[in-house]
């Protein structure tokens, strides 16, 4: 019954939604537009399990004062918030160390092929230390030549994933440097890492939520939810509480309650903090995103990062074949060892040398002989290969071995808006006058284009029609259009603040020169 199928969610998002799908608002059916409620199911767990205040979006503002220990028209004290925020931490998401290129390349080493690999080099080497042509760098031929192999191999994997992002790093992002709250009785800015439980904060058009809050004052609020439930819409939220009824299911996010990382797009609120850090509902999905909740950090080898639970169908094949073919190396060394010792099979070159000697140097021969060296640099070689190509068209692959995986899927469920589309919205005609003109350029960016008449063609920048139409409109906006720099291509890019559904309009009109300010 679910669009995108539940495989596709992590197994603690899957276990939320076997435990709570009785209380989901939606049952069975499709959630608003036919899509299914498996995001609502994973936000009902991070209700269950907030350390916070039960169900705050039922609490009146007197309430709430008495929990938090705050006022509504002072704020917290500066004492009270250094304490608070001693006792919780700073309010921002915890992301794990981030595997250093010397860890990725130690991890690449752990593989039963290339640990039998390095087995066999470093016994090729004893054998041939030990033996008659000691002195010939020759000899040493083939275990150099495996070591420099899996070398090779190790450096390639671990400098892919190096340059790889982390998917933690878009949650981080979608917060602001800082916010308005009250302390001490006046309305001050503060840093968002400082904001505390308890914090009055004071919302405007165009701010990113800084925490969980419970609205108790809210001025033609919307704000953009599409962080958490994916929907495209802006949703009005207001301070009043609407009271559950017996037996009515509980709402995924309340029209009171506005959540951190979502921006406000239309008017102004204030709001008591009541989660913050991980956990309010995007740090909820961090975990998700991060692994067990609570679980510390599966380790091998005593320190280095267990990666076994995300092994990828050829990274399993590949440690199934490298331990049928260690195995049976070691049976058949075993074997001939063992034969070789009854015979009395003894070195032709040194007749008196002892026949276990001998067969000892024919066994590690046969064993590096039978192990395939070649196989995970050939693997490597073509999963980069692949990567290569994709990052070309600018799909960024975050572990090598993934190619692999999603070269097997068949099928690919996704999410539209977003997704496969941008999420911006541009104008690209207007009809004023009766007469139609045509809005040219692309994104944001306003010195890109320019409007004209869509008979003809003709530059329509000065047409009183449109002047007038583009400033009336442009007056009943709140946006603001203005140049950021991009974090990661340092890049500036033009980004609008406030209503999704204005920012259009204001691009149209600074191109025939308007400014919103």
């Amino acid at each position: 019954s679910s669009h995108f199928g539940t495989s596709a969610l992590p197994k603690q998002a899957q276990r939320a939604g076997a435990q709570r799908r009785p209380d989901c608002a939606c049952g069975p059916r499709p959630w608003r537009d036919g899509r299914s409620c498996n995001i609502a199911l994973v936000l009902f767990r991070f209700r269950s399990m907030s350390p916070g205040l039960e169900e705050p979006d039922q609490k009146t503002a007197e309430e709430l004062e008495a929990h938090f220990g705050t006022s509504l028209d002072r704020g917290l004290s500066s004492q009270q918030a250094a304490q608070i925020l001693a006792r919780d931490g700073p309010n921002e998401l915890e992301k794990p160390p981030k595997p250093t290129l010397l860890m990725l390349f130690i991890l690449q080493l752990t593989g039963f092929v290339i640990i039998l690999l390095l087995v066999a080099a470093v016994a090729s080497i004893t054998v041939n230390a030990t033996g008659p042509a000691k002195n010939d760098i020759l000899s040493y031929t083939t275990g150099k030549a495996i070591f420099v192999i899996v070398i090779l191999n190790a450096g390639i994997a671990a400098w892919t994933e190096h340059k790889a992002g982390d998917a933690l790093e878009a949650l981080s992002k979608m917060t602001q440097a800082s916010i308005f709250v009250l302390r001490d009785g006046h309305e001050v800015k503060v840093d968002v890492p400082e904001v505390v439980r308890g914090d009055v904060v004071v919302l405007g058009t165009g701010d990113v939520v800084p925490a969980d809050m419970r609205l108790v004052e809210a001025d033609d609020v919307k704000v953009s939810e599409m962080a958490l439930t994916g929907e495209p819409d802006d949703v009005a939220k207001t301070a009043k509480i609407k009271t559950k009824k017996p037996g009515e299911p509980e709402k995924l996010t309340p029209e009171n309650m506005v959540f951190s990382g979502c921006s406000v797009t239309n008017g102004k609120g204030k709001g008591i903090v009541c989660e913050t850090g991980m956990s309010t509902r995007i740090g909820r999905i961090a975990q998700l995103i991060a692994g067990d909740e609570g679980s510390k950090p599966k380790t091998k080898c005593g320190c280095l990062p267990d990666t076994s639970a995300n092994a990828t169908p050829l990274q399993q094949n590949l440690e199934k074949l490298g331990g049928r073919i260690g195995m049976i190396a070691i049976v058949v060394c075993i074997v001939i060892f063992i034969i070789g010792v009854a015979m009395d099979r003894t070195d032709p070159a040194n007749p008196g040398s002892p026949a276990w000697l001998y067969m000892i140097l024919i066994a590690v021969t046969l064993a590096v002989a039978a192990i395939p060296e070649g196989i995970p640099l050939c693997v490597t070689i073509s999963l980069s290969i692949g990567c290569s190509d994709m990052v070309r068209k600018n799909v960024l692959v975050r572990k090598l071995a993934a190619v692999e995986t999603l070269g097997s899927a068949s099928v690919i469920c996704s999410d539209k808006t977003g997704t496969l589309t941008e999420g911006k919205m541009t104008m690209v005609n207007m009809y004023t006058g009766t007469v139609s003109y045509d809005v040219e350029g692309k994104g944001f960016d306003p010195t890109v284009g320019s409007i004209r008449r869509e008979t003809g063609g003709a530059e329509a920048g000065m047409d009183l029609g449109v002047r007038s139409s583009l400033l009336a409109a442009l007056l009943c906006c709140n946006t603001s259009l203005s140049k950021v720099l991009d974090p990661e291509t340092g890049e500036e890019k033009w980004e609008p603040k406030g209503n999704s559904s204005e920012a259009p309009i204001v691009v149209a009109a600074r191109k025939i020169g308007f400014s919103e300010s």
